[in-house]
């Protein structure tokens, strides 16, 4: 009766491992969903399979799903079919190493690994981009893990993006933790044209100075200007930590305006330093605006805060206006208050050009050219604003 048993146990070994075999020769004629369900039908009774043979079955999971998806002429409607094709596969590869005790299927897990890294890393930085951060997230991290398997640990641009997912979902210390190692790995082993590394710079300004470690971001804004010395992403998130920290108002105006002494045609800094005088020096703000533009005349940053100024000059003739009852005063403050609406209109206009969506824009130019009597652009505006809201909507 024994003797029964095992020949029994037997013949349903070989046949679990004849799925895998069949598993094997379907991923080889490129047959991946056949292999899958031949892996499916193995994995049932897993018992009956040795650790060798679950090693080659997973390691064989894991390409047959890569197969589906870089064979694709579809990728997008695979991962639809399949939405958890690329978390199996990670899964599938952890439990490969797991059984593969005596390193016979390593170089096959390590091929199909290098294949899945890449793309998590794309759809994570895809995912990043539409603005689906938890899932962003996840898929960077199987990416990480993949390539400390396949020890690229020094490959720092999962990290950079992950940084900056982390800075997104609001978690500093996680960002501050990735960003700096990006920031390190950057250092000692560089991508040349690496598109990813200033915002690693402008991402760590914005973290430290989450956490009030100014002194820290600016030792990062010095450094990353040094490296990065046109990036408006760095400019912009070294400006911001000074506006924050009114404290440093003053130092950040000094160091401007030596940096505009030895390079008076730099529109960065003029720009940066027009920005800093905004809020308590509003006309020498407009100077410095006006001075971009001389250098640059579609610098959209310059043309919006330029046409915004004349609008509030506009905006407080108007309540000097309401205020007197003067008829010489009135119809001065009014003609006043029409001609920086007429200087506003050029700036505002070709601001909205660059950015056709900015609601805030198209507000402004409903508001200048319903006071300069132009109904029907006025009208126009605000069907443009109507449309953007409802698409939102």
């Amino acid at each position: 009766m024994r003797s029964w048993i095992l020949i029994l146990s037997l013949s349903l070994g070989w046949a679990q491992k004849s799925k895998i075999t069949s598993a094997a020769l379907a991923v080889q004629d490129g047959e991946f969903e056949k292999a899958l369900s031949f892996l499916q039908q193995a994995f049932a009774s897993p018992e009956l399979l040795k650790p060798k043979d679950m090693a080659k079955g997973y390691t064989l999971q894991a390409k047959a799903y890569m197969g589906l998806l870089l064979g694709s002429k579809d990728p997008q409607a695979t991962l639809s079919k399949y939405p958890n094709l690329l978390e199996e596969v990670v899964l599938a590869i952890r439990k490969a190493r797991q059984y593969d005790a005596t390193k016979d299927y390593e170089n096959d897990i390590k091929l199909v690994a290098a294949q899945a890294a890449s793309v998590l890393y794309l759809k994570g930085f895809e995912l990043f981009q539409k603005e689906k951060l938890p899932e962003a997230r996840e898929h960077l991290t199987w990416a990480l893990e993949l390539y400390e398997l396949l020890g690229q640990k020094e490959f720092y641009p999962p990290y950079a993006l992950r940084g900056l997912v982390h800075l997104q979902l609001k978690d500093t210390s996680a960002a501050v933790t990735d960003l700096e190692r990006a920031r390190k790995m950057a250092s000692q082993k560089p991508i040349a044209n690496d598109p990813t590394l200033p915002f690693v710079y402008s991402g760590l300004i914005a973290a430290y100075g989450g956490q009030g470690k100014v002194e820290q971001a600016l030792e990062v804004a010095n450094e990353g200007r040094s490296k990065f010395p046109t990036d408006e992403n760095i400019r912009r998130s070294e400006l911001n930590l000074y506006l924050q920290n009114p404290g440093f108002r003053d130092k950040a105006l000094e160091r401007f305006r030596q940096e505009i002494a030895r390079d008076p045609k730099n529109e960065t800094y003029l720009l940066i330093y027009a920005q800093l005088w905004e809020k308590t020096h509003p006309d020498s703000a407009a100077t410095y605006y006006k001075k971009v533009l001389e250098l640059n005349p579609e610098n959209v940053n310059a043309l919006y805060n330029l046409g915004a100024y004349y609008v509030n000059q506009a905006a407080e003739l108007s309540a000097k206006y309401n205020e007197t009852r003067d008829e010489k005063l009135q119809q001065k403050y009014f003609a006043q208050m029409q001609e920086y609406f007429r200087l506003a209109l050029p700036h505002l206009e070709k601001a909205h050009e660059k950015l056709p969506q900015d609601l805030s824009l198209i507000q402004s130019l409903i508001q200048v050219t319903t006071y300069l009597g132009m109904e029907s652009k006025a009208q126009e505006y605000l069907r443009k604003k109507n449309s953007i809201q409802q698409n939102k909507n």
